[in-house]
């Protein structure tokens, strides 16, 4: 009866924990004058490995390429914006290999894994993409081309609602689920176009999708996990 209470004890953990690791948000997010990249889920922060953002694009409010550094401290990244015409922020963040086993998450690809004697029950490649709407331009409806997007369709600065469309590898995402501001609950759905609507609350609004797609030939994953999220303040 032990065992059996035991077994269930980690299944269920291992269940949680699924939720909670594919649940955390990444987005952008700025105070004062700075632009901070955070992860975590409904106003709680965690910190990340700083090195694994790896490649960022910055436009003007003209839609404009802006070369801006960033700041990697030790547990967080952030732009500063102190007398920057921000427009838009991208950034990629590679979040590396992760497996599901009988002992929860572990960040370490597969074979790492069965070599450590884990018993692994899902793997694959985590890559998580962040974007911050700082001024609105008509230029911003288009996508940048990241691997899964959140594109914005109208001026959330000037409306009470946004549309958005997802993409995922340049095709529309139906059916996508939609998370709002870090939330573990889905909030609603993509229609077939890849195209939700979303009614805008004052302060910080964040509009996030995850998905996951096959990973082929990789010893180290059977997929890719991927995050987008689209972030403004009303």
């Amino acid at each position: 009866m032990l065992r059996k209470v035991k077994f269930i004890f980690i299944m269920f953990c291992a269940i949680f924990l699924n939720n909670l690791v594919l649940a955390h948000d990444f987005w952008i997010e700025k105070r004062e004058n700075k632009f901070y990249i955070f992860s975590g889920h409904e106003g709680v922060t965690e910190g990340y490995d700083p090195k694994r953002v790896v490649k960022w694009i910055i436009l003007n409010s003209r839609g404009e390429r802006l070369p801006l550094s960033i700041v990697k401290g030790k547990e967080l990244a952030y732009f500063e914006g102190q007398g920057r015409d921000i427009g838009l922020i991208v950034v990629f963040f590679d979040n590396k290999y992760w497996v599901k086993t009988t002992e929860g998450w572990k960040n370490i690809g597969k074979r790492e894994a069965s070599e450590k004697g884990f018993h692994v029950l899902e793997s694959g490649r985590s890559y998580k993409f962040a974007k911050y709407l700082n001024k609105w331009n008509k230029k911003f409806t288009k996508p940048l081309g990241t691997e899964i997007e959140v594109v914005p369709l109208n001026n959330p600065f000037k409306s009470d609602t946004i549309k958005v469309q997802v993409l995922l590898r340049g095709k529309v995402l139906s059916e996508a689920p939609i998370f709002l501001n870090a939330s573990h609950e889905e909030g609603l759905k993509t229609d077939k176009e890849g195209i939700a609507e979303v009614y805008l609350r004052r302060g910080l609004n964040i509009i996030s999708v995850t998905t996951r797609v096959p990973l082929e030939k990789d010893p180290e994953g059977d997929l890719v996990y991927l995050r987008a999220s689209l972030s403004f303040f009303k």
